[in-house]
């Protein structure tokens, strides 16, 4: 009976590898070289930063290097041998000294104050009082006036000579913000006065007029007027 041959057909005579085999090293190998990257590009990060401190704290250093340094026990030294320079010092700070007591001492000026009764119909009252200032003067207008009658014309007339003699003034009156009427009868106030003003012969074009809004501070019955 004849030995029974040995069959190849198996594969175990076949030296290369199988595709699963070959895959798998090609995995592993890209696993390491892609760890190796990883490595690197971290190192490469650590010795950037590393770089940029030293290169920080150097300018750093340099900044300090270029501000220069001064020497007050210098500085004092020279000012002591230096008679003129200390005579200047002092003459400086005796100034500043009188204008601070000066300022202290000055009266806050007040504008004058000239009462309105006038209505637009009807007789009205006379000039209560006007108070002299440096500031200006304010026409006070009671509730319901708009204009100023014969004697409240001459009394306001002869307060605003001195102002109307140095040439341009301002008329203003600061009426509440959103009141349509207040707006309307500060309007006419502020009108009243521009039109005494044009009777004492002051130009048209030196004459500001201004009817300001505002929430708070508001008073449509003080009409300001104000040399500029």
């Amino acid at each position: 009976m004849e030995p029974r041959r040995h069959d190849d057909s198996d594969g175990s005579n076949i030296f290369w590898p199988g595709y699963v085999d070959a895959t798998t090293n090609l995995v592993l190998n890209l696993l390491f070289l892609l760890t190796i990257m990883i490595v690197a590009v971290f190192m490469f990060a650590l010795e950037l930063g590393r770089m940029s401190e030293v290169v920080q704290t150097e300018k750093e250093a340099a900044a300090e290097k270029a501000v220069p340094q001064i020497d007050l026990d210098a500085a004092r030294k020279a000012l002591e041998e230096n008679p003129a320079l200390k005579a200047e010092v002092e003459r400086l700070r005796s100034l500043l000294a009188r204008q601070r007591k000066a300022r202290k001492k000055k009266p806050v000026p007040r504008p004058k104050v000239v009462d309105a009764t006038a209505k637009v119909s009807g007789p009205s009252g006379g000039l209560d009082k006007a108070v002299a200032s440096d500031m200006g003067v304010t026409v006070r207008f009671r509730d319901g006036a708009i204009s100023l009658n014969a004697e409240e014309r001459k009394e306001l007339a002869r307060t605003l000579r001195p102002m109307v003699a140095k040439g341009r003034v301002r008329v203003m009156v600061v009426v509440p913000a959103g009141f349509t009427a207040s707006r309307r009868i500060g309007f006419y106030r502020v009108m009243a006065v521009r039109n005494l003003l044009l009777e004492m012969k002051v130009p048209r074009e030196n004459i500001e007029v201004a009817v300001l809004e505002r929430k708070k501070g508001a008073n449509a019955a003080l009409v300001e007027i104000r040399p500029r």
